[in-house]
């Protein structure tokens, strides 16, 4: 096959890799300011495509087409995909224009409008929260009266929650208010335009979070896995990392497989591998958000060493028409991303380190200060990712306890308080 991908973020450039190893044809159309690191691994998988586009506006659906229109008249392109959320829905515009085979513009649209998604699962009659889109502060702060406090509010067509708030009465939801229409100086100059739309007012749903990693070719459907979330017990609204498989029951999993089928059906996701993050509430499986790419961070490596497979394989199989598709068969025990995040701004101790959580029983990969930009001596903020590593046990619980042992030495090397305790 010839697969056009358009931009990527970090993780998403193993696909890449993996194309041309089973050697598929690659186009690359690199952004002007690429979203992923310009490490020497970063760039050397971007020079291994067949054809590099470089210096395109990947956000502009303009821009996109015509170098997408270039490649296809040279060498046709089978399949065109995207694993950056904000140059999803340009690519998706472009493939219509072109008539290239992607994931269905529409589908690519409804996602990335949350307003839109919500409307579509109200009219397929599935379970959704209480929402309105607003025009001003004014209206927002209206609407969160209406649906009742606590209430989300956020650009409808955001990425990687920026500027998304929770707030617990009205002066938290205006202060929000100010933060969405204010806050654009923060993002890059060609996401602006995406944060635009508004703000998004929804219920804050309450449960076990949750995500569905799916794949969908030809109206059939493929469950990779079921995703967990840690977080934090004194902010539940911190995610302090992943874990698979999710700590549910299986008929419970089941039904969370079997919500997120309907919803891609509702909303048109056909072609790719999908990212839908639900809340698992008293009245069951509730979509958060319907991503139209493939998990991001750090779970396609935990999904790696859960399932001894890797997720960017069966999303080229899934672009291959002719290609068997087949999930994993099962996972062994638990597996867990852990993020290590400070309380509060400081700075790490002069002797810090993280090397020595390689060898603590069951830890399977660390990735270290040099992923972060940070180190011995350096100042980092209250949130901030210092390091992270991937660890198996038995079950969530014990993975629970081995991650909070090794965070509490880590507190005593790095010399700072760490988030430590998941919420029930």
């Amino acid at each position: 096959m010839h697969i056009a991908f358009v931009d990527s973020n970090p993780a998403a450039l193993d696909a890449i890799r993996r194309a041309k190893e089973e050697g598929h044809r690659v186009t690359f159309l690199q952004a002007t300011e690429p979203w992923y690191p310009p490490t020497e691994q970063n760039l050397a998988v971007v020079h291994s495509a067949d054809t590099l586009i470089d210096r395109v506006t990947t956000t502009d659906a303009e821009a996109v087409t015509r170098a997408l229109a270039a490649s296809h008249a040279a060498d046709p392109i089978d399949a065109v995909i995207t694993q950056h959320e904000m140059c999803a829905e340009a690519v998706a515009a472009a493939c219509r224009t072109l008539g290239l085979r992607g994931t269905a513009p529409e589908g690519v649209f409804t996602a990335r409008r949350k307003d839109l998604c919500r409307a579509a699962l109200e009219k397929a009659r599935l379970a959704s929260a209480r929402y309105a889109l607003a025009g001003t502060a004014e209206e927002a702060l209206a609407a969160a009266e209406r649906i009742g406090y606590p209430a989300v509010l956020k650009p409808p067509s955001g990425a990687d929650s920026l500027l998304a708030y929770v707030a617990q009465d009205a002066a938290q939801a205006a202060e929000a208010c100010t933060g969405i229409l204010e806050g654009l100086d923060s993002l890059p100059e060609n996401w602006r335009g995406q944060f635009r739309r508004g703000i998004l007012v929804e219920e804050l749903l309450t449960g076990t979070l949750v995500s569905v990693e799916l794949g969908a070719r030809d109206g059939e459907f493929f469950p990779f896995c079921v995703t967990g979330r840690f977080r934090w017990a004194k902010d539940e609204v911190v995610e302090l990392g992943s874990y698979i498989p999710a700590n549910l029951p299986e008929d419970l999993a089941g039904r969370c497989v079997a919500y997120a089928i309907e919803v891609c059906r509702a909303i048109g996701l056909d072609l790719g591998v999908f990212h839908l993050e639900i809340m698992v509430t008293e009245r069951g499986p509730v979509l958060v958000e319907a991503n139209p790419r493939v998990m991001g961070g750090a779970l396609p490596t935990i999904y790696r060493h859960a399932t001894g497979t890797n997720i960017y394989d069966s999303l080229l199989r899934i672009l291959d028409p002719e290609a068997d598709v087949r999930p994993p068969a099962g996972t062994e025990g638990c597996t867990g991303g852990r993020k290590v995040m400070p309380v509060h701004g400081g700075t790490l101790a002069p002797t810090a380190s993280v090397d020595w959580i390689a060898d603590e029983p069951g830890v399977l990969q660390v990735v270290g200060f040099d992923d972060y930009a940070t180190g011995p001596g350096r100042t980092v903020q209250a949130g901030q990712v210092v390091a992270r590593f991937i660890l198996r046990d038995t079950d969530h619980a014990a993975v629970v306890r081995g991650a909070e042992r090794i965070l509490r030495r880590l507190e005593q090397e790095l010399g700072l308080e760490l988030m430590i305790g998941e919420k029930d």
